[in-house]
């Protein structure tokens, strides 16, 4: 990466500002990396409820996991695999819907 030497400071309103602020914090940017990508007319791509998504997998990760273990000390012989398909399809769905967003 290039060092970067200079500075620039710039003049928004309130409205810029708070939209601004925004972005950086659904694309999970600082300010310099949003601006340096806007200025350099890279398509930035914001995709509400990733964040969420990927809590959702992170919890059925660990359920997946949880049932394992419980599986493998022989405290639980079976899980009903259609619940678990349901959970994916939605997860998978959502993932999807969020991909389409980005082309």
């Amino acid at each position: 990466m290039a060092e970067r030497k200079r500075i620039l400071k710039v003049r928004v309103t309130d409205s810029e500002y708070r939209t601004i602020m925004e972005n950086c914090i659904k694309s999970g940017r600082t300010v310099s990396e949003l601006l340096r990508e806007s200025a350099c007319e890279k398509e930035i791509v914001v995709l509400g409820g990733l964040r969420e998504l990927l809590t959702e997998l992170r919890r059925q990760g660990n359920n997946l996991n949880q049932m394992t273990v419980l599986a493998r000390q022989g405290r639980i012989e079976f899980v009903n695999p259609k619940d678990l398909e349901e959970v994916y399809r939605q997860v998978w769905q959502a993932l999807n819907s969020l991909l389409s967003r980005v082309g």
